[in-house]
């Protein structure tokens, strides 16, 4: 197994027009080590992580990428130094990233992404909310209050997998006042391997119910960001479809439960959907 690692520089990013100058290589240690140690100053002088990607399974060496690069004509260089730079289709360093992330999908057949590893502050919060769960009836409510920088997006996510893991529910339901909140959440899903067979479904696509069904089809889990904002009786019309599905496969994590979640009427949206 190896680990692959991109990264590029100021003046990379700006060097040629529709493109973004990408170094690919590969290490067997820590990527961040691997890559202190490359180029010369001109290179160090600002350097930018696009990415990493950590115990591929299938891609043997970073040559096996060079090549499906080379033969879609974004080498860099022909020979020298410059041989690892290919000149990556993107405006923007997120872009590039997600070019290679595709690139590592299409050899890996998922995306590759590291574990997570709970802090042990984290795990114990885990551990009471599950010990209450186990102790309750089948429908369980619970408070937790998080400290600052705590980690709650991670350490729900977790929850709900280890909800899935032992009562099978393969829904959760994010309910706040301002979709806004759940930023995190978004970015959080798409960083680590533990959440890979989750959909994210969004009730503002017009689609959001047979999106959320075909994935539930294929074996996936899905969450739904749902804004308690609005008027009730457009709103319960707008997001009839998810009080149709069984409450049995719901876990729901009313984030910021303080900030208009807990008032009456949106209580009232809440209790729609949980008929």
């Amino acid at each position: 197994m190896i680990n692959v690692y991109a990264y590029t520089y100021p003046g990379a990013v700006s060097e040629l027009e529709d493109f973004i100058l990408v170094k690919l290589g590969d290490s067997h240690r820590a990527v961040d080590t691997r890559m202190g140690e490359q180029g010369g100053a001109a290179e160090w002088q600002g350097k930018i992580k696009i990415g990493a990607w950590n115990n591929l399974q299938t891609v043997k060496r970073d040559h096996d990428l060079h090549k499906v690069l080379e033969l879609r004509g974004l080498r860099y260089k022909d020979g020298g130094a410059g041989t690892e730079w290919f000149k990556v289709p993107a405006a923007s360093i997120v872009e590039a990233h997600a070019y290679i992330d595709q690139l590592i999908e299409d050899f890996e057949g998922e995306k590759v992404r590291d574990s997570v590893v709970l802090r042990p502050l984290q795990q114990k919060a885990l551990d009471q909310a599950m010990a209450v769960i186990r102790s309750g009836e089948a429908d369980t409510s619970l408070i937790a209050n998080l400290c600052p920088r705590f980690g709650k997006t991670i350490w729900a996510l977790s929850l709900f997998n280890k909800i899935s893991e032992e009562y099978g529910n393969r829904v959760m339901l994010l309910p706040s006042y301002w979709l806004s909140v759940h930023t995190s959440f978004v970015d959080t899903l798409n960083d680590w391997k533990d959440f890979n067979d989750i959909a994210l479904i969004d009730p503002n696509d017009p689609d959001a119910a047979l999106v959320a069904a075909n994935a539930l089809d294929n074996g996936q889990r899905i969450i739904i960001q749902i804004s308690l904002h609005g008027d009730l009786a457009e709103w319960s019309k707008k997001h009839n479809w998810i009080s149709e599905i069984d409450n049995d496969e719901f876990f729901m994590f009313a984030d910021e439960g303080d900030f208009g979640t807990h008032t009456e009427n949106q209580v009232a949206k809440v209790d729609f959907l949980l008929n």
